[in-house]
């Protein structure tokens, strides 16, 4: 199942390449963006929202990032392939936007899902909890205790606010994080985290 042209779920065939930047190309990126709606002063004064929904409601564009992030964690290049591959047990996904397409790349994968919720008891059994800030404000990751290696996943990366608390508490409950992926990433703001981390669309 993991040789090149195999079929998975869904009935597509993954895009293997030598390097995973030849994937994504300039034209692509940009029709992910003409989807993206920004919405300026939300959810307080300052802050632009970017609202992925319309891609998400479109199954052809889901279905295409679906595939571009499986096709970082099977790339063969080999600055990559000692950091993502599929050298992990889980995808770590992030409440609640990271659920969406987490939880479709966890299926592709076929690995296990580990819930890291923004809400405080609603997960069961022994959890660890850490607060962090945001660009507006503070919130927190919970997580159940385990063990296994995770690669966490979220829709986007701006301070790294959240990214760092899913870091922290991941380690705190057991389980090692070996990297992130996400779907979009504020380059402006210099994100900066302890693990190695991968996006798809980029805004400078």
């Amino acid at each position: 199942m993991n040789g090149k042209g195999d079929k998975w779920r869904g009935g597509w065939t993954p895009r293997y390449e030598n390097n995973f930047k030849k994937i994504f190309g300039d034209k692509k990126v940009n029709e992910y963006k003409k989807h993206i709606k920004e919405y300026k002063d939300f959810p307080i004064e300052g802050i632009t929202y970017l609202d992925l929904n319309p891609i998400y409601s479109n199954p052809g564009l889901r279905d295409e990032l679906v595939k571009d992030c499986y096709d970082i964690c099977h790339s063969t290049d080999t600055n990559l392939k000692h950091m993502w591959y599929t050298n992990f047990d889980y995808i770590g996904i992030v409440e609640s936007r990271g659920f969406i397409i987490g939880s479709i790349l966890a299926d592709r994968l076929e690995k296990g899902v580990v819930l890291l919720r923004s809400k405080k008891d609603r997960l069961p059994g022994k959890t660890h909890t850490v607060t962090h800030k945001l660009e507006y404000g503070e919130s927190m990751v919970q997580v159940q205790e385990g063990k296994g290696r995770v690669l966490i996943f979220d829709d986007v990366l701006a301070t790294g606010g959240t990214a760092g608390g899913s870091i922290e508490v991941l380690k705190d409950a057991g389980y090692t994080p070996i990297g992130a992926m996400f779907l979009v990433e504020l380059d402006f703001l210099k994100p900066k985290l302890s693990i190695p981390h991968k996006s798809i669309i980029h805004y400078e």
